[in-house]
């Protein structure tokens, strides 16, 4: 990596305040902030904060020293790899880089958030696999307390049996529909994006129009239903048997 990319991985990790103390603004170097705010990629709204905050303390900003430094700083920020890391992260590119080459930005910029969608529908898919999990888990360990005779006090015959009832068909639907939906999208969506790797690595014509599959969820859980009551009482009178 070429040493300016470092500095363009710090100063986009780094988020300059723009308010400037008396001092700051007595001593201001407006080109070397202009320089650093446009090596940011950050608007001119950041200059007009400076400006503001220096005339309260009764300094005026350099204007034009502080437009020169920054369309130096954004030579520096406009660059390919700037572009591509941007849209890797699933930040948004706020449109400075109109005078340096914006085009070949744009299209480093978008192969990286093409990159982004993929991996994020992943990242997604797995989180929502490890709650199902997580929720599965917690409703197993209730059930095997209620199983062993406990009642939670204050509550009648018939309320405690509504409520294990909502935990067990809770239960059976994650097991049956959420948890294999989500692993099915995981496994999916990491064969999506081990593929898309594989063309970009091979420079396949069709990366910078491709799309991750999209899985928006499992039906909705319903809630207990009268045949949810038959098979838990059917699965209780098993057990008794047994």
């Amino acid at each position: 990596m070429k040493p300016y990319a470092w500095l363009i991985l710090i100063t986009l990790a780094l988020q300059g305040c723009a308010t400037m103390s008396v001092d700051e603004c007595a001593t201001a170097d407006w080109r070397g902030l202009g320089f650093e705010d446009g090596s940011k990629g950050d608007l001119l709204t950041q200059a007009d904060k400076r400006e503001s905050a220096c005339m309260k303390h009764g300094f005026a900003m350099d204007r034009t020293a502080y437009e020169s430094g920054r369309y130096d700083g954004l030579g520096l920020y406009c660059q390919e790899g700037t572009g591509y890391n941007l849209g890797k992260s699933g930040r948004t590119y706020n449109g400075v880089c109109t005078d340096h080459d914006e085009g070949r930005f744009l299209d480093a910029y978008n192969r990286g958030f093409e990159l982004y969608t993929f991996t994020s529908v992943l990242a997604s898919a797995q989180t929502k696999l490890k709650s199902a999990q997580s929720r599965h888990g917690d409703l197993d360990a209730k059930l095997e307390k209620y199983s062993s005779g406990y009642r939670d006090e204050g509550l009648s015959m018939e309320e405690h049996n509504k409520m294990v009832l909502e935990l067990w068909a809770e239960r059976k639907y994650l097991a049956k529909e959420a948890i294999p939906y989500w692993t099915f999208a995981k496994r999916d969506l990491q064969a999506q994006l081990n593929d898309y790797q594989a063309k970009v690595a091979a420079g396949d014509p069709s990366v910078g129009t491709l799309q991750p599959r999209q899985f928006p969820g499992p039906e909705s859980y319903p809630g207990p239903t009268k045949d949810d009551a038959r098979e838990m009482f059917r699965e209780v009178l098993s057990g008794l048997q047994k």
